[in-house]
């Protein structure tokens, strides 16, 4: 008998793609949506979902256990919340006592969360796990190439992402001929490419880089890449995305090729 997945899932286009391709492949699975992080449209008639505030551990597990699921992971953007959002039980508040709440930073809560899954015997499995094609290749993907400005502007953009990712602040840098624009923080990539589109120069166009932090559990919160990013990125003139290859959860790759060859935009896997 197939193992049932339980699907916890944050925000963005990640766990929507994860939860088709589980009804494509007709294997079982149960999403745990967590309250202010999953998209509200998640879930459709077919997929079997659970609101949880995020600090709802024990809650979370008791359900997991009720399901009968033996595999768990953990999927999409979590941002660090407030105390009054993250609503801890008795559970969470045992957690938060131990390790401090300093020390949970966005990807310091997930780890928390993952161990105690692990210690009630669950599989804490990492997407590329389950369906190994959601990770970016090494390479050019699509038809163009980032040019000299760009390659210098991409190895800006890797030294920038590596030290704002050893902070555990976030995954993303915008650099447009050697100036960095923007840093990701608790806004999301989206929303930075929003910020930065109005800080951008004459010539040639910005690039995106998306490395995962160097402490990054490769099990959950990796960055991802996916056709809204892709739009946004055009849409703001950028002239190019660079993201970590076998670090990176790409979402729609045919979709996302097509638009970036479309439109001259160039998408990188970086081997680092």
């Amino acid at each position: 008998m197939t193992a049932i997945l339980g699907i916890i899932a944050g925000g963005g286009e990640a766990p929507k793609r994860l939860i088709a391709a589980c009804l494509r492949m007709n294997r079982p699975f149960h999403v745990l949506a967590l309250e202010g992080q999953s998209d509200a449209d998640i879930a459709g008639d077919d997929v079997p979902v659970t609101w949880l505030p995020l600090g709802a551990a024990s809650a979370a597990l008791a359900l997991a256990k009720e399901k009968k699921i033996t595999d768990v992971v953990m999927v999409g953007r979590v941002r660090r919340p407030s105390i009054a959002e993250l609503k801890p039980d008795w559970l969470m508040l045992q957690k938060l006592a131990r390790i401090g709440l300093g020390a949970l930073g966005d990807d310091g809560l997930l780890k928390a969360i993952a161990k105690e899954f692990e210690a009630e015997g669950f599989n804490v499995l990492a997407p590329q796990d389950v369906f190994a094609d959601l990770i970016l290749p090494a390479g050019q993907l699509g038809k163009h190439a980032p040019s000299d400005i760009a390659q210098a502007d991409i190895t800006r953009g890797i030294e920038i992402a590596r030290a704002l990712g050893a902070l555990d602040v976030g995954q993303s840098v915008v650099v447009q001929q050697g100036i960095v624009l923007g840093v990701e923080a608790i806004e999301g990539t989206d929303a930075l490419i929003g910020r930065t589109r109005m800080l951008k120069r004459e010539g040639a166009g910005p690039v995106l880089v998306k490395l995962k932090k160097p402490q990054q559990d490769m099990r959950f919160d990796l960055p991802a890449l996916g056709i809204e990013t892709v739009r946004e990125a055009l849409a703001a003139g950028f002239s190019g995305i660079a993201a970590e290859a076998g670090g990176t959860l790409l979402i729609d790759r045919e979709d996302v090729i097509k638009h970036a060859d479309a439109s001259g935009l160039f998408i990188i896997g970086l081997a680092l």
